[in-house]
């Protein structure tokens, strides 16, 4: 059965056990969750000091749930009541919005992930426009957001090839990303899903795009993706600086989204599969940051003050950006791969294009790992703030480290779970060996995560046995303290060399500076005139950039193992990416 504005269903028997087992208690979920959000305290008695506790277990039901129904493939409607259903799409991402949900709290949040979840599993473009419009109206709240955001979901109103349908698509794309940008905590993630859920299934639909339209939607991803980064790279405070980061990435799935589903490049699956990696462990980690936020802006800057917590921070932080082999950078290289292959098989007009796009992608990408170093300063408590604080409870983070590692070491598993996440080609039956891999049908281009850290972790224990053999440390600090505008610079010892000491380290500075500033010369380079402001001007300069040239000299000299081994990583990873 074929509904309007891309909503497609494979109806199965009715007495299909798996599929009535999976949606009946899925809805079933929902409903307790409803209950348990808004239920008030006198009505629950003895059970809402347990509130928590029971919505918890109540979401991670629906994500088990949700992820063994999209492990088997489970797909059709309930004939006796034929309002609800279940596709590709729908079960991994009502995964992801488990996670959101056990994360937002209780209360009008909890509703929002409830409707959003409903939305979701509805059969008619209708009711997911009510449930989801409904959803995006509780996260406004009131003033414009609550006016405008509710025009997010009129793309689903109407029929997918209607000529409007494009234009309201990059509304909706800015909509959301707005939205997005707005929220605070964990909740940022819930409108984002909304958003590529309606954006994938309408270009599902529609299919292969003219040039114009396909220019407008990246147009609009990409204008989420930079002011959501240049947010985060503005704000001091840490819910709107993480909001921005889930605003960049939003947008930066829009884009590959696009690229993915509406352009005729060869390489358009490697795309699909970029944005399912996109969707993966980067967003489980983006969920545990928004958290965190969340939990520092209410503790009024406590900071993380036990060492298990800021090992946590920093797997989350890292599993969310570009470094090898985490689970940014599976997207990263996934994309470059893509760019690869639709290169080899477009025109040379539109490689070039592809070049472009690819390269504004990574840069993208670049600056959200610059804006989670940010967010990481941010975290990290102030010098003797952490005496006497209790240690709080980290189990959120605790979950989604152990989730995002898992999607980031383990892709194939993953891949697997979300195969119809994105419409495409299914993948084939999954073996041990593409648990630890990516892969691409039709294509050689293989990256296993495992082997990258490992090798990462051998580079680590050779730097550190050399340490420990050589006795080098390489950033040790200076001994002796000089004035910050001598740093770098070599030092002699006056007293010491008059009284006929061998020195190790050889006079340059005071020769130099004996000449330059000895009356002879003085008066040379002054010339005949008494000298003006250009000339001052002109000393100035130079004392300035004599001392960033012993600056940089001195760190060169302090960190010559350090920068040998970012020579190594940059020579590696150029030889992975270009190497044949």
């Amino acid at each position: 059965m074929v509904l309007s504005a891309g909503f497609m269903f494979i109806g199965l028997e009715p007495g299909s056990i798996l599929l009535s087992s999976v949606l009946c208690g899925l809805l079933l979920a929902l409903v307790a969750l409803g209950f348990f959000a808004v239920a008030p305290d006198r009505l629950l008695r003895g059970v809402a000091v347990w509130r928590a506790e029971i919505l918890a277990g109540l979401w991670g039901l629906l994500g088990v749930l949700a992820l063994l129904g999209a492990s088997f493939r489970v797909e059709g409607e309930l004939g006796w009541f034929p309002v609800f259903g279940a596709d590709g799409p729908s079960l991994p991402m009502l995964a992801i919005l488990a996670c959101v949900g056990a994360l937002a709290g209780r209360g009008r949040a909890c509703v929002a992930c409830v409707l959003a979840c409903m939305g979701v599993l509805a059969l008619s473009p209708l009711v997911f426009g009510l449930f989801t419009g409904t959803a995006l109206v509780l996260l406004a709240g009131r003033g414009k957001r609550g006016l405008c955001l509710p025009f997010a979901v009129l793309p689903a109103c109407i029929p997918a090839d209607s000529i409007l349908s494009v234009p309201l698509l990059g509304v909706m794309v800015v909509l959301v990303g707005w939205a997005v940008s707005v929220q605070r905590g964990p909740l940022a993630v819930l409108p984002a899903c909304i958003g590529l859920f309606l954006l994938g299934r309408l270009l599902a639909e529609v299919g292969e795009l003219p040039l114009l339209p396909q220019v407008v939607l990246l147009l609009c991803g990409g204008a989420v993706a930079c002011a959501g980064l240049a947010q985060a790279m503005r704000q001091q405070q840490a819910l709107s600086l993480v909001a921005g980061l889930a605003a960049g990435w939003y947008g930066m799935l829009v884009f590959a989204l696009v690229l993915a589903l509406s352009s005729p490049l060869g390489g358009a699956d490697t795309f699909r599969t970029t944005v399912i990696l996109g969707m993966g462990a980067p967003v489980v980690a983006l969920l545990g940051v928004l958290w965190l936020a969340r939990r520092w802006e209410l503790e009024s800057g406590a900071g993380l003050h036990t060492p298990l917590a800021r090992c946590l921070m920093g797997v989350v932080l890292a599993q969310c950006s570009v470094l090898p082999p985490c689970g940014g950078f599976l997207v990263l290289w996934s994309a470059l791969a893509g760019a690869g292959y639709s290169v080899e098989a477009s025109q040379p007009a539109m490689a070039l294009l592809v070049v472009g796009l690819v390269v504004f992608f990574v840069a993208l990408g670049v600056v959200f790992s610059a804006g989670l170093l940010r967010a990481a300063l941010v975290f990290l408590p102030h010098r003797g703030g952490g005496a006497g604080q209790v240690q709080a409870m980290v189990l959120p983070l605790w979950l989604c480290a152990v989730l995002g590692s898992i999607m980031a070491f383990f892709p194939g598993l993953w891949l697997f779970v979300a195969d119809h996440l994105v419409v495409g080609p299914p993948l084939p039956p999954v073996t041990w060996q593409d648990v630890t891999t990516v892969h691409f049908i039709g294509h050689s281009a293989r990256l296993t995560p495992v082997l990258v850290l490992l090798g990462v972790a051998l580079v680590v224990l050779a730097v550190g046995l050399l340490v420990r053999l050589l006795g080098f440390m390489p950033f040790d600090r200076s001994a002796r303290q000089v004035e910050a505008w001598r740093q770098g610079a070599p030092v002699c010892d006056v007293a010491a060399a008059e009284g006929g000491a061998e020195e190790d380290v050889l006079p340059l500075w005071s020769a130099w500076h004996g000449f330059f500033f000895a009356p002879a010369v003085v008066t040379a380079l002054r010339g005949p005139g008494t000298g003006g402001a250009l000339f001052r001007r002109a000393v100035f300069f130079w004392r300035y950039a004599r001392r960033s040239l012993f600056v940089a000299v001195g760190w060169c000299e302090a960190q010559g193992m350090v920068l040998i081994l970012l020579l190594m990583g940059v020579g590696l990873l150029a030889g992975l990416f270009v190497g044949k």
